[in-house]
């Protein structure tokens, strides 16, 4: 599942509401290769499921 970096934050907040993972922090992982992402223009695409396995939330 592809989300913008903001909508897959969102997900994480309804998840874990006091998360300290930030927009920026995923954006960063991003950029670092940790999450897998794809770009599309200016707009970066995170893949949700990597994101979620990399903090280690469970669906």
């Amino acid at each position: 599942m592809l989300r913008s970096i903001k909508k897959a934050h969102d997900i994480i907040l309804q998840d874990d509401a006091e998360t300290a993972v930030t927009v920026h922090t995923i954006r960063t992982w991003c950029k670092e290769g940790k999450i897998k992402c794809l770009t599309a223009g200016n707009k970066v695409l995170v893949d949700v499921q990597s994101l979620l396995d990399y903090i280690n939330i469970k669906e």
